[in-house]
């Protein structure tokens, strides 16, 4: 199974990780050798091989694992119409409504948009030379069935590899995105905004945005179609069980560099606006991250 990994960040090395047995390609702007300690705290060093977006990969792809961050979707539209029109592409991309830009060139039967529990920090040093990643919180990942003719191989490779992988209907797959949504658009900007790891926020001030951030979400998911209801206990218990993990979008303002608010506080916003539902949280959640985020 030729298999390529799509970005070259701390989601993207744990795909690595978990598949090097596979030898599989990284594709990015710059890498190189990278520590990965796992949840149990040994570590190990790795070397993969990986080539810049412009280069030709040698050989076609059955499987592309796609771990990136938003602003890298233009590169990835552009690498997937050269070599991927055949693959079976897996979206590990945070947030929703993403996944839109890649169709065309992909055909819809083609992607399989994923979801995972794992949560995954970088420790990269500001020279490059050192990178590394850790394991803060080991979870799950679903993905959606699409009956790709290598949809097949990769379920016999992941359960060889023991790896916690469950394929979903796509009506099932849905209301999960929206639940880790929800989540991600309560832990994610208030972790930002505060500066603090996803266990500290709980005693902050700034978390009693959390009640009207979930009930304001959960009524466009409602409307929507996705019955979503009481969903704050499972997310405050989300943050006690990474309580040490920086989210991602923390972890994006601390480096200085475009964070996935868009696709989440802004997919929320978007789809909250064509059905004229009030979401005044989110929005000014939105207006003050936009303020941290932006340049000077």
């Amino acid at each position: 199974m030729n298999l390529f990994i799509l970005g070259t960040g701390s989601l993207a090395r744990l795909c690595y990780v978990r598949f090097h047995q596979d030898t599989p390609i990284m594709v990015g702007r710059q890498f190189g050798a990278f520590h990965f300690i796992d949840r149990h705290g040994q570590k190990s060093e790795y070397h993969p091989r990986w080539i810049h977006w412009g280069d030709r990969p040698g050989r076609m792809p059955h499987v592309v694992l796609l771990a990136v961050k938003w602003p890298a979707l233009p590169a990835v539209r552009i690498w997937l119409e050269r070599w991927g029109r055949q693959a079976l592409v897996v979206s590990l991309l945070n947030g929703m409504g993403q996944e839109t830009a890649l169709v065309p060139p992909l055909d819809p039967l083609q992607l399989s948009v994923a979801s995972t529990t794992d949560a995954v920090s970088r420790q990269d040093a500001p020279n490059r030379q050192t990178w590394a990643t850790t394991v803060t919180h080991h979870g799950q990942t679903f993905l959606t069935e699409t009956a790709h003719p290598y949809e097949e191989r990769l379920k016999s490779r992941a359960q060889a590899l023991n790896l916690d992988w469950v394929w979903e209907n796509p009506a099932t797959m849905h209301q999960r995105r929206w639940s880790k949504l929800i989540a991600n658009s309560v832990i994610n900007p208030l972790s930002a905004l505060a500066a603090r790891s996803n266990g500290e926020i709980l005693t902050m001030p700034l978390w009693r945005l959390a009640s009207p951030l979930v009930q304001e979400a959960e009524a466009v998911a409602q409307h929507a179609g996705i019955a979503i209801s009481h969903s704050l206990p499972d997310i405050e218990q989300l943050a006690r069980a990474t309580q040490h993990n920086r989210s991602s979008m923390l972890q994006d303002v601390m480096d200085g560099i475009p964070t996935e608010l868009d696709a989440i506080t802004g997919y929320i916003l978007t789809q909250a606006q064509h059905r004229g539902l009030p979401v005044p949280t989110h929005r000014a959640v939105y207006d003050l991250m936009k303020h941290l985020n932006s340049p000077g």
